[in-house]
């Protein structure tokens, strides 16, 4: 979704679309690191997802005509929990090298007034910038689909910073690969290159089929060992808070 209104801040995510693209993520440093590019919206009165969908539709084919190429895109609507806003979409590229290249496309191409006005007339957005990382991915994982993802906005808690982050991730890749089926789907990092000193410092999200497979998981961490580790381990890092979105895959990449 390319309106060009960057904010302070970008919303939550994830989240998580990197779902389809998320080989695109899977290596590991000093690999070219994924960026996000979110937009955090809230409809306007009368409004709704069928309306956002006809801003796509228009958006895509602006696209084709001009022959920009298209990345993988993914809508989130919130379902449960109390973050700012009502929707998130996200953008997914496989570096920071090639948003640039994608970003001064977009502007040369002089489609954007027109894009962003179809858009402003359904939604208030902010958007903004992360990277991306995997957390966790099963092996049978790769649904267009991805179904339920649970968020946490987490804030560093005093004495703990960027330097933790390493550590967690690994813990809670681990513990996952252990608890095998019930594990997510997929799991991922967000960190926030913009942002201001209000806005959360990672985003934790995890990919699941349904509420069903989010449960069982959730049992794993309140019955198991391993699972209360990461539960700890995550709260001496981070003081976060849950939401929860159903999402879709809405703009298919090009192929190359």
């Amino acid at each position: 979704m390319k309106t060009k209104t960057m904010a302070n801040w970008p919303v939550l995510l994830c989240v998580f679309g990197f779902f389809a693209a998320s080989s695109l993520m899977a290596a590991e440093p000093p690999q070219p690191l994924a960026i996000g590019e979110t937009y955090g919206c809230t409809y306007k009165e009368g409004k709704d997802f069928s309306d956002k969908m006809k801003a796509r539709d228009y958006m895509v084919a602006q696209m084709d005509k001009a022959g920009l190429q298209k990345f993988p895109g993914y809508h989130l609507t919130q379902i449960r929990g109390m973050a700012p806003v009502d929707t998130l979409w996200m953008d997914v590229f496989p570096d920071l090298a090639t948003y640039g290249a994608s970003s001064d496309a977009w502007d040369a191409s002089g489609i954007g007034a027109g894009v962003q006005e179809r858009f402003d007339a359904v939604e208030d957005c902010t958007s903004g910038l992360s990277t991306l990382r995997v957390i966790h991915q099963q092996d049978d994982d790769g649904s267009d689909d991805p179904g339920l993802v649970i968020m946490l906005a987490c804030h560093f808690n005093r004495g703990s910073g960027p330097q933790q982050v390493d550590d967690l991730v690994s813990h809670m890749g681990g513990v996952m690969a252990g608890i095998g089926a019930d594990a997510p789907g997929f799991a991922f990092l967000r960190t926030p290159i913009t942002g201001n000193r209000d806005f959360p410092d990672l985003f934790l999200g995890s990919v699941f089929e349904n509420m069903s497979h989010w449960t069982r998981y959730v049992e794993q961490l309140y019955t198991t060992e391993a699972g209360s580790q990461m539960r700890n381990h995550i709260n001496m890092v981070a003081d976060c808070s849950i939401s929860m979105w159903r999402s879709q895959q809405v703009v298919t990449p090009d192929q190359e």
